[in-house]
Protein backbone atom coordinates (compact mmCIF):
# COMPACT_ATOMS: atom_id res chain seq x y z
CA UNK A 1 0.00 0.00 0.00
CA UNK A 2 2.89 2.67 0.82
CA UNK A 3 4.29 1.35 -2.35
CA UNK A 4 1.75 2.34 -4.52
CA UNK A 5 0.60 5.79 -2.53
CA UNK A 6 4.15 6.36 -3.07
CA UNK A 7 4.48 5.47 -6.94
CA UNK A 8 0.99 7.65 -7.42
CA UNK A 9 2.61 10.50 -6.06
CA UNK A 10 5.65 10.23 -8.43
CA UNK A 11 3.54 9.68 -11.23
CA UNK A 12 1.32 13.03 -10.65
CA UNK A 13 -1.44 12.37 -13.28
CA UNK A 14 -4.58 11.57 -13.64
CA UNK A 15 -4.55 8.00 -14.96
CA UNK A 16 -2.00 6.99 -11.77
CA UNK A 17 -5.48 4.54 -10.58
CA UNK A 18 -4.79 2.42 -13.42
CA UNK A 19 -1.94 1.06 -13.15
CA UNK A 20 -0.24 -1.65 -10.31
CA UNK A 21 2.05 -0.48 -7.97
CA UNK A 22 4.78 -1.71 -10.14
CA UNK A 23 4.25 1.15 -12.68
CA UNK A 24 2.49 -1.39 -15.50
CA UNK A 25 -0.85 0.12 -16.72
CA UNK A 26 -3.65 -1.69 -16.54
CA UNK A 27 -4.36 -2.76 -20.43
CA UNK A 28 -1.30 -1.32 -21.24
CA UNK A 29 -0.11 -4.17 -22.86
CA UNK A 30 -3.19 -5.08 -25.04
CA UNK A 31 -2.84 -1.13 -26.18
CA UNK A 32 0.62 -1.26 -27.08
CA UNK A 33 0.62 -4.55 -28.79
CA UNK A 34 -2.44 -2.72 -30.61
CA UNK A 35 -0.54 0.30 -31.35
CA UNK A 36 1.98 -1.84 -32.54
CA UNK A 37 0.43 -3.56 -35.17
CA UNK A 38 -0.83 -0.87 -36.29
CA UNK A 39 2.09 0.92 -37.15
CA UNK A 40 3.53 -2.39 -38.71
CA UNK A 41 0.29 -1.87 -41.11
CA UNK A 42 0.63 1.76 -41.96
CA UNK A 43 4.40 1.61 -42.36
CA UNK A 44 3.56 -1.21 -45.05
CA UNK A 45 0.95 0.46 -46.57
CA UNK A 46 3.03 3.92 -46.82
CA UNK A 47 6.15 1.67 -48.23
CA UNK A 48 3.87 0.19 -50.96
CA UNK A 49 2.33 3.68 -51.87
CA UNK A 50 5.39 5.21 -52.20
CA UNK A 51 7.43 2.71 -54.01
CA UNK A 52 4.16 1.44 -56.49
CA UNK A 53 5.23 4.01 -59.28
CA UNK A 54 8.09 2.55 -59.45
CA UNK A 55 6.49 -1.07 -59.28
CA UNK A 56 3.90 -0.75 -61.57
CA UNK A 57 5.97 -0.18 -65.13
CA UNK A 58 7.80 -3.87 -64.15
CA UNK A 59 4.19 -5.71 -63.85
CA UNK A 60 3.02 -3.84 -66.94
CA UNK A 61 2.27 -0.86 -69.05
CA UNK A 62 -0.93 0.90 -67.09
CA UNK A 63 -1.24 3.42 -70.21
CA UNK A 64 -1.55 0.98 -73.07
CA UNK A 65 -5.35 -1.33 -74.03
CA UNK A 66 -4.29 -5.25 -73.90
CA UNK A 67 -7.55 -6.27 -74.11
CA UNK A 68 -11.21 -5.77 -74.26
CA UNK A 69 -12.89 -3.24 -71.88
CA UNK A 70 -13.57 -4.64 -68.62
CA UNK A 71 -12.13 -8.13 -69.48
CA UNK A 72 -11.30 -10.68 -66.53
CA UNK A 73 -7.85 -11.99 -65.67
CA UNK A 74 -5.17 -9.85 -65.57
CA UNK A 75 -1.71 -9.54 -63.22
CA UNK A 76 -3.54 -11.01 -59.85
CA UNK A 77 -6.39 -11.44 -61.39
CA UNK A 78 -7.62 -7.90 -61.26
CA UNK A 79 -8.49 -7.55 -64.83
CA UNK A 80 -8.74 -4.60 -67.14
CA UNK A 81 -10.37 -1.20 -66.85
CA UNK A 82 -12.79 0.41 -69.22
CA UNK A 83 -10.30 1.09 -71.73
CA UNK A 84 -8.65 -2.55 -72.06
CA UNK A 85 -6.06 -1.37 -69.74
CA UNK A 86 -4.70 -3.54 -66.99
CA UNK A 87 -5.76 -2.23 -63.10
CA UNK A 88 -2.57 -3.32 -61.21
CA UNK A 89 -0.41 -1.30 -62.65
CA UNK A 90 -2.38 2.04 -62.31
CA UNK A 91 -3.24 0.81 -58.86
CA UNK A 92 0.52 0.47 -57.91
CA UNK A 93 0.58 3.87 -59.47
CA UNK A 94 -2.35 5.86 -58.21
CA UNK A 95 -1.82 6.08 -54.00
CA UNK A 96 1.54 8.45 -53.77
CA UNK A 97 0.01 11.85 -55.68
CA UNK A 98 -2.70 11.35 -53.53
CA UNK A 99 -0.93 10.60 -50.22
CA UNK A 100 1.54 13.04 -51.10
CA UNK A 101 -1.15 15.76 -51.28
CA UNK A 102 -2.67 14.78 -48.09
CA UNK A 103 0.10 15.09 -46.45
CA UNK A 104 1.31 18.50 -47.29
CA UNK A 105 -2.00 19.71 -46.68
CA UNK A 106 -2.36 18.21 -43.05
CA UNK A 107 1.40 19.58 -42.78
CA UNK A 108 0.46 23.37 -44.00
CA UNK A 109 -3.06 23.14 -42.10
CA UNK A 110 -1.43 22.34 -38.89
CA UNK A 111 1.08 24.83 -38.87
CA UNK A 112 -0.81 27.24 -39.62
CA UNK A 113 -3.17 26.74 -36.65
CA UNK A 114 -1.15 26.11 -34.34
CA UNK A 115 0.77 29.39 -35.47
CA UNK A 116 -2.49 31.25 -35.74
CA UNK A 117 -3.72 29.61 -32.33
CA UNK A 118 -0.68 30.36 -30.37
CA UNK A 119 -1.05 34.31 -31.74
CA UNK A 120 -3.99 34.92 -30.65
CA UNK A 121 -3.50 33.27 -27.31
CA UNK A 122 -0.42 35.78 -26.88
CA UNK A 123 -1.80 39.18 -28.30
CA UNK A 124 -4.02 41.28 -26.35
CA UNK A 125 -5.16 43.67 -30.07
CA UNK A 126 -6.71 42.42 -33.22
CA UNK A 127 -7.32 38.88 -31.67
CA UNK A 128 -11.36 39.55 -32.12
CA UNK A 129 -11.19 40.74 -35.16
CA UNK A 130 -9.19 38.14 -36.52
CA UNK A 131 -11.48 35.71 -35.25
CA UNK A 132 -14.60 37.56 -36.89
CA UNK A 133 -12.65 37.11 -40.19
CA UNK A 134 -11.61 33.29 -39.87
CA UNK A 135 -15.20 32.48 -38.50
CA UNK A 136 -16.68 34.14 -41.63
CA UNK A 137 -14.43 31.15 -43.72
CA UNK A 138 -16.63 28.41 -42.21
CA UNK A 139 -19.24 29.49 -44.05
CA UNK A 140 -17.18 28.23 -47.11
CA UNK A 141 -18.03 24.83 -48.56
CA UNK A 142 -15.52 23.00 -48.64
CA UNK A 143 -15.49 20.44 -51.10
CA UNK A 144 -16.96 22.69 -53.35
CA UNK A 145 -14.27 25.49 -53.34
CA UNK A 146 -11.48 22.57 -53.54
CA UNK A 147 -12.89 21.18 -56.32
CA UNK A 148 -13.35 24.66 -58.00
CA UNK A 149 -9.78 25.12 -57.60
CA UNK A 150 -9.15 21.48 -58.24
CA UNK A 151 -10.72 21.58 -61.61
CA UNK A 152 -9.10 24.94 -62.85
CA UNK A 153 -6.22 24.20 -62.06
CA UNK A 154 -5.98 20.86 -64.58
CA UNK A 155 -7.03 18.70 -61.92
CA UNK A 156 -3.97 19.32 -59.28
CA UNK A 157 -4.61 17.66 -56.49
CA UNK A 158 -1.83 20.33 -54.96
CA UNK A 159 -4.16 23.37 -56.11
CA UNK A 160 -6.63 22.24 -53.22
CA UNK A 161 -3.84 22.51 -50.32
CA UNK A 162 -4.37 26.18 -50.30
CA UNK A 163 -8.09 25.88 -50.10
CA UNK A 164 -7.96 23.47 -47.21
CA UNK A 165 -5.63 25.01 -45.02
CA UNK A 166 -7.75 28.40 -45.52
CA UNK A 167 -11.24 26.90 -44.47
CA UNK A 168 -9.87 24.57 -41.42
CA UNK A 169 -7.35 27.10 -39.86
CA UNK A 170 -10.69 28.52 -37.84
CA UNK A 171 -10.79 25.32 -36.44
CA UNK A 172 -7.19 24.02 -35.53
CA UNK A 173 -6.42 27.89 -34.38
CA UNK A 174 -9.70 26.97 -31.89
CA UNK A 175 -8.19 24.18 -30.18
CA UNK A 176 -4.66 25.47 -30.11
CA UNK A 177 -5.80 29.07 -28.93
CA UNK A 178 -7.52 26.87 -25.93
CA UNK A 179 -4.26 24.23 -25.55
CA UNK A 180 -1.98 27.69 -25.40
CA UNK A 181 -4.30 29.95 -22.84
CA UNK A 182 -3.79 27.26 -20.54
CA UNK A 183 0.11 26.68 -20.88
CA UNK A 184 0.25 30.62 -20.78
CA UNK A 185 -0.69 30.68 -17.12
CA UNK A 186 1.75 27.52 -16.13
CA UNK A 187 4.23 28.35 -13.88
CA UNK A 188 7.18 27.64 -16.15
CA UNK A 189 6.42 30.11 -18.61
CA UNK A 190 5.97 32.70 -16.31
CA UNK A 191 9.49 31.88 -14.44
CA UNK A 192 10.47 31.84 -18.76
CA UNK A 193 8.78 35.56 -18.96
CA UNK A 194 10.59 36.41 -15.32
CA UNK A 195 14.05 34.98 -16.65
CA UNK A 196 14.02 37.90 -19.85
CA UNK A 197 12.38 35.49 -22.43
CA UNK A 198 10.54 37.41 -25.45
CA UNK A 199 6.88 36.34 -25.63
CA UNK A 200 7.47 34.56 -28.81
CA UNK A 201 10.40 33.14 -27.96
CA UNK A 202 8.68 31.46 -24.26
CA UNK A 203 5.83 30.35 -26.34
CA UNK A 204 8.20 28.51 -28.87
CA UNK A 205 10.45 27.32 -26.27
CA UNK A 206 8.01 25.94 -23.21
CA UNK A 207 4.49 25.92 -24.81
CA UNK A 208 4.94 24.33 -28.17
CA UNK A 209 7.15 21.36 -26.94
CA UNK A 210 4.52 20.31 -24.35
CA UNK A 211 1.66 20.47 -27.41
CA UNK A 212 4.07 18.10 -29.60
CA UNK A 213 2.07 15.05 -28.92
CA UNK A 214 -1.51 16.45 -29.33
CA UNK A 215 0.39 18.30 -32.34
CA UNK A 216 1.16 14.53 -34.03
CA UNK A 217 -2.06 13.49 -33.02
CA UNK A 218 -4.10 16.24 -34.66
CA UNK A 219 -2.00 15.98 -37.63
CA UNK A 220 -2.76 12.25 -38.44
CA UNK A 221 -6.95 13.16 -38.13
CA UNK A 222 -5.95 15.96 -40.96
CA UNK A 223 -4.10 13.51 -42.95
CA UNK A 224 -6.94 11.51 -42.75
CA UNK A 225 -9.74 14.12 -43.55
CA UNK A 226 -7.49 15.32 -46.27
CA UNK A 227 -7.17 11.87 -47.91
CA UNK A 228 -11.34 11.64 -47.86
CA UNK A 229 -11.44 15.52 -48.92
CA UNK A 230 -9.13 14.89 -52.14
CA UNK A 231 -10.71 11.55 -52.84
CA UNK A 232 -13.81 13.31 -53.33
CA UNK A 233 -12.34 16.17 -55.25
CA UNK A 234 -10.80 13.74 -58.01
CA UNK A 235 -13.73 11.44 -57.77
CA UNK A 236 -16.13 14.01 -58.39
CA UNK A 237 -13.75 15.70 -60.86
CA UNK A 238 -13.22 12.83 -62.93
CA UNK A 239 -16.29 13.37 -64.29
CA UNK A 240 -15.14 16.48 -66.56
CA UNK A 241 -10.96 15.78 -66.25
CA UNK A 242 -8.80 12.90 -67.02
CA UNK A 243 -6.40 12.92 -64.16
CA UNK A 244 -4.36 9.46 -64.43
CA UNK A 245 -4.10 6.97 -62.26
CA UNK A 246 -5.57 8.25 -58.64
CA UNK A 247 -7.51 5.73 -57.06
CA UNK A 248 -10.61 7.89 -56.39
CA UNK A 249 -10.46 8.49 -60.33
CA UNK A 250 -10.26 5.46 -61.08
CA UNK A 251 -13.47 3.96 -58.93
CA UNK A 252 -15.52 7.12 -60.62
CA UNK A 253 -14.03 6.17 -64.37
CA UNK A 254 -14.96 2.28 -63.62
CA UNK A 255 -18.25 2.44 -61.96
CA UNK A 256 -19.83 1.46 -64.92
CA UNK A 257 -18.53 -1.96 -65.90
CA UNK A 258 -19.11 -3.23 -62.20
CA UNK A 259 -21.05 -6.23 -63.03
CA UNK A 260 -18.50 -7.67 -66.09
CA UNK A 261 -14.88 -6.84 -63.78
CA UNK A 262 -16.28 -5.45 -60.23
CA UNK A 263 -12.38 -5.17 -59.30
CA UNK A 264 -11.44 -2.54 -61.55
CA UNK A 265 -13.77 -0.18 -58.75
CA UNK A 266 -13.02 -2.28 -55.85
CA UNK A 267 -9.45 -2.71 -55.67
CA UNK A 268 -8.86 1.47 -55.56
CA UNK A 269 -11.82 1.83 -53.33
CA UNK A 270 -10.06 -0.78 -50.60
CA UNK A 271 -7.11 0.92 -51.00
CA UNK A 272 -8.32 3.79 -49.95
CA UNK A 273 -9.47 2.04 -46.88
CA UNK A 274 -6.29 0.19 -46.85
CA UNK A 275 -4.47 3.80 -46.30
CA UNK A 276 -6.88 5.27 -43.98
CA UNK A 277 -8.22 2.93 -41.30
CA UNK A 278 -4.62 1.66 -39.87
CA UNK A 279 -4.06 5.30 -39.64
CA UNK A 280 -7.04 6.01 -37.54
CA UNK A 281 -6.39 2.91 -35.86
CA UNK A 282 -2.94 4.04 -34.87
CA UNK A 283 -3.99 7.85 -34.41
CA UNK A 284 -6.59 6.39 -31.55
CA UNK A 285 -4.28 4.20 -29.81
CA UNK A 286 -1.81 7.19 -29.87
CA UNK A 287 -4.77 9.07 -28.08
CA UNK A 288 -5.81 6.71 -25.61
CA UNK A 289 -1.74 6.26 -24.57
CA UNK A 290 -2.02 10.30 -24.16
CA UNK A 291 -5.25 10.42 -22.02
Amino acid sequence: MRERRAWMNRAGTRGAWRHWPNGAPVGGVGRRRRAGVCGVLVGVVLLVTIVGPWLGPVIGDSGTSTAFAYETGGAFGLGYDYLGRPVLPQLLEGGRSLLIAAFATAAVAQAFGLATGLWIATQARGTKTARFFLDVALIVPLTVAALIAYTLAGSSLYATIPIATALTVPFTSRYYQAAGESLLRSAFFEQARVAGDRMMVAVVREVVPVLLRPVLVDLGLSVISAIYLMSTVSYLGAVTVDDGFLWPTMVAQNLGGVELNPWAALAPMCAIIMLTVPLNLLVGSVGERQR
